[in-house]
């Protein structure tokens, strides 16, 4: 598969199938690209999708902490040059759509429509120490640990109980195939520094906001405060869902995402 030389020197692996319009998919924490498994069936139906794993993710480098979320933002940009590709839809979930909200405001010219999916522009003082104390628990190495305690924040209440035994085995996969320990701890440093709130009056382009009811990580009151200053911005809360909506209820979510998209493209 191929891979780019982000800025930095840092090795970013990507993907890229499906036809149509180029729409980039930009994952969060400690995921690499398959957090966007289960849509790409729907999206790769209308789009040329192009998927990349964050740097300290999946197959791409793993640099030495002290990156930001822009600079992560400047992996995206290197992507779509090496995708051959001007201008994309950009949507990212969680520190992806953080790393999103970057792209748009440094590179605007490359962006033609942004999702914004279960994230944040500013950490309040619940994110900030869940955010914490995920980064101490990768700091003394255990990682078990950290999937554990990642995954109770991911799923809501009542898919976790359905899924008891999935979320077993959810660990342990995420234990063994997720971001290393310094990649984990680099990410997560980046997302406690990052801060766009009061850029987010910048951001011109069409711009869908999804939150989620029983978000454990993320609550809704972030889409507000980024739909509230993104003009023309389109709001959705799923009820009933956790952080990781995509994966909880995948046609749901791609319904969303796709009429956003379709009406995009007719609005163009």
């Amino acid at each position: 598969m191929p891979v780019t030389a982000a800025p930095g020197n840092v090795d970013i692996w990507y993907e890229i199938f499906g036809e149509g319009p180029p729409l980039l998919l930009v994952s969060g924490t400690g995921h690499d690209h398959t957090l966007w498994a289960n849509q790409f069936p729907y999206f790769k139906r209308e789009f040329r999708c192009i998927v990349f794993d964050n740097r300290s993710a999946g197959k791409s480098g793993v640099p030495p902490p002290g990156y930001s979320l822009a600079d992560m933002a400047g992996d995206a940009a290197a992507v779509l040059d090496a995708a051959g590709v001007e201008k994309a839809h950009v949507m990212g979930y969680s520190m992806g759509g953080h790393i999103s909200q970057e792209l748009c405001l440094r590179h605007p010219e490359r962006v033609l429509s942004l999702g914004l999916h279960h994230t944040w522009a500013r950490n309040c003082a619940r994110l900030g120490d869940f955010q914490r104390t995920r980064k101490q628990i990768a700091e003394r190495g255990d990682m078990e640990t950290l999937a554990a305690f990642s995954l109770l924040g991911l799923y809501s209440h009542e898919y976790y109980d359905a899924h008891g035994g999935e979320m077993k085995d959810k660990a342990r996969w995420l234990a063994e195939n997720a971001s290393p320990r310094e990649g984990w701890i680099g990410q997560l440093e980046a997302t406690l520094q990052g801060d766009t709130l009061d850029r987010l009056h910048r951001i011109e382009v069409p711009t869908l906001v999804t939150a989620s009811s029983h978000d454990l990580i993320v609550a809704p009151h972030h889409a507000e405060e980024i739909h509230s200053r993104i003009e023309g911005s389109r709001k959705v809360i799923l009820e009933g869902t956790g952080h990781v909506a995509l994966i909880e209820r995948p046609g749901e979510f791609a319904r969303i995402c796709l009429e956003f998209l379709r009406k995009v493209a007719k609005s163009g």
